[in-house]
């Protein structure tokens, strides 16, 4: 029979080396350690001017970012009311354009039926007089009130952000 690398003989002096090793880790561990002495304080470093350049641009990042977002918002107002303003105005000019339209439309069957009924010249004549005085009227009437009306309501516009700060240039480490 072959004798084996693992027996019980070889078990046990693994064990034994294992447990004098570790307490020689426990001995050694018992020895008092050096404490930091109260007179020395972490001092801190001045800081070069990249640091100080790059804490300025941080600052003016954060102002730009803040200014851009209450122009946003400024502006996001500004179109809603406009979009407003606009439907009314275009709504209200329609409805002028379609009382113009109908008033022509009356003149028109008016003079037509005028027409119709006349027998003479002259009729047909104070027919068509008639019918250019009616729309003279309607003409008035509609300029008159796109006049009232004002002009139309312009669009907002765009705010102007600025331009967005550049940040520090890292300095370079010199070859000596």
């Amino acid at each position: 029979m072959k004798a084996t690398f693992i027996n019980s003989r070889n078990v046990a002096l693994l064990v034994a080396a294992g447990l004098l090793a570790g307490t020689g880790t426990a001995i050694a561990d018992e020895t008092p350690t050096a404490t930091a002495s109260p007179t020395a304080t972490a001092t801190p470093k001045p800081l070069t001017e990249y640091q100080k350049a790059k804490a300025a641009y941080s600052a003016a990042v954060a102002t730009y970012i803040a200014n851009r977002k209450a122009s946003a918002a400024q502006y996001k107002a500004a179109v809603e009311a406009f979009v407003v303003a606009k439907k009314a105005y275009n709504e209200t000019r329609t409805n002028i354009l379609k009382t113009y339209k109908s008033e022509l439309e009356a003149a028109k069957s008016a003079r037509e039926a005028a027409i119709a009924a006349a027998t003479t010249d002259a009729a047909k004549l104070a027919a068509n007089t008639a019918h250019r005085t009616a729309v003279a009227a309607a003409t008035s009437k509609r300029d008159a009130a796109i006049v009232a009306l004002g002009v139309a309501p312009a669009a907002p516009a765009t705010p102007l952000i600025g331009a967005r700060p550049t940040p520090p240039v890292k300095p370079t480490k010199s070859a000596s």
